[in-house]
């Protein structure tokens, strides 16, 4: 198996052994996907966060996880129909807690201005790729435009369009993104894998190990579960309420 790109991005932040990696933030603790969970984020000095990313109807790139609206937005239909001006109108907080009703639906453009001033990983989940054609370019474009290409590292499920980014923008590390199985050493391309961690087994993190591959998991909330994955080697953990992963360190 011959590995393409680059490898897992090394944390500024830490030297510990597991990368300690904020769910949509830190959404436990604040509404997901806001500016107001990447501050906590940043706040508990992670070693990265993970959002998602879709693009409204007149082009703008968002960070929300939802085809729809209205699971944490007081609004309803699908955001990829919506303009970038009536998503601003939404409330994104309240439905976590009133304290957060000013929250809205933040820009990529927006976080990546919030993430200027310190060295967080950047995790970005392109969000089905496929229904915004050229959605790698654009998002490849304002990596480079911000200079984050040692900090990111692209994701998706959809594995075709991870390879487009790839050939865009080969420089920055991607990451396939597995929810049902395991994968083999010939069903996988980059140095990076991550999946459910329901998935992982001991044997499979050091086969993954020993072909030059990093593994992480995700959505780990539970300490019992996430003591576990570090028995087993894993290199990140992913989760809504990174503050219990951080003290087991």
């Amino acid at each position: 198996m011959l590995l393409q790109g680059k490898p897992m991005p090394q944390s500024k932040m830490s030297n510990r052994p597991v990368q300690i990696i904020g769910h949509r933030g830190a959404s436990g603790l604040a509404p997901e996907n806001t500016l107001a969970a990447f501050h906590k984020a940043v706040e508990l000095r992670l070693d990265a966060v993970e959002f998602d990313v879709q693009r409204t109807s007149d082009g703008y790139l968002v960070v929300f996880h939802d085809d729809e609206l209205d699971r944490v937005t007081n609004g309803t239909g699908l955001l990829r129909e919506r303009t970038l001006s009536s998503l601003k109108a939404l409330d994104a907080g309240s439905g976590f807690s009133k304290e957060f009703k000013d929250e809205r639906i933040p820009t990529l453009r927006e976080l990546f201005n919030l993430m200027r001033d310190n060295a967080l990983l950047l995790y970005l989940e392109m969000k089905d790729p496929s229904l915004f054609p050229g959605i790698e370019e654009e998002i490849a474009a304002l990596i480079q435009e911000y200079h984050f290409v040692e900090r990111c590292c692209v994701r998706s499920f959809d594995h075709a369009s991870l390879h487009r980014f790839h050939r865009v923008a080969p420089e920055v590390p991607v990451s396939e993104l597995w929810y049902t199985k395991f994968p083999s050493a010939e069903e996988t391309t980059y140095p990076t894998l991550n999946l459910m961690f329901g998935l992982c087994t001991a044997e499979q993190v050091a086969a993954a190990h020993a072909r030059g591959q990093k593994v992480t998991c995700w959505t780990v909330n539970e300490v019992e579960d996430a003591k576990h994955l570090i028995g087993m080697g894993v290199d990140g953990l992913t989760g809504d309420y990174p503050d219990r992963l951080l003290a087991l360190f």
